[in-house]
């Protein structure tokens, strides 16, 4: 009797060590599992940041990106700005040139002075005199009164005689009788015109 009784009891303590075994083992399996499950979600949370950090990287380029073609786009309109203002300027620059060349020739053509025009509307004065020298293009003239007058002559000055007819400078000597028609250019009497009334061979003594 007491033998039976060792003997269930011995089966009952190792029926309780295969229920503490198998228990330890289900404890392992279901760690197992929840360590795989947290591990799961990790990576499925790494992967999730990493994809959040890559399209925050990516925006990030992009703006950047965006930023420097902006800046690039504005430099270049900076330039067209500076390169348009310099072609304006060039442009007027030409036109003055040009028009100060257009003034510089008119002024040649009416006679290489500054005053042409000035003196072409200034009245002219009408005197009558003798000559009484010559130097280069200047003729010397005395007239009814005995004064003295220094006229300049040029290549707009009309030399003619009483007939109308042309001469030259050279036809003019000491000792003839002029008209001359003069206007002040500063404080050169310049001839419009001097008319040989009556020419003479030499000076009268």
């Amino acid at each position: 009797m007491i033998a039976v009784t060792a003997v269930a009891g011995l089966t009952m303590v190792t029926g309780c060590k295969k229920d503490d075994v198998q228990e330890q083992r289900e404890d392992v399996a279901e760690a197992r599992q929840e360590a795989a499950q947290e591990t799961a979600e990790a990576r499925q949370d790494e992967s999730k940041e990493l994809a959040s950090a890559q399209q925050n990287a990516n925006e990030d380029v992009a703006e950047a990106r965006q930023d420097a073609n902006e800046k690039i786009a504005s430099a270049n309109e900076d330039v067209r700005d500076e390169e348009k203002d310099l072609a304006e300027a060039q442009a007027n620059r030409n036109e003055d040139l040009a028009e100060d060349r257009a003034n510089r020739n008119e002024d040649l053509a009416a006679g290489g002075s500054g005053m042409a025009g000035t003196t072409a509307a200034a009245a002219a004065t009408t005197v009558n005199g003798r000559v009484i020298s010559k130097s280069g293009d200047t003729l010397t003239l005395v007239d009814s009164s005995n004064k003295e007058l220094k006229i300049k002559t040029n290549d707009k000055t009309a030399l003619m005689d009483n007939g109308s007819r042309a001469v030259k400078l050279d036809d003019i000597k000491e000792g003839s009788q002029v008209r001359a028609s003069y206007v002040m250019d500063g404080k050169d009497m310049v001839a419009r015109d001097v008319t040989l009334v009556a020419a003479v061979k030499k000076m009268d003594k």
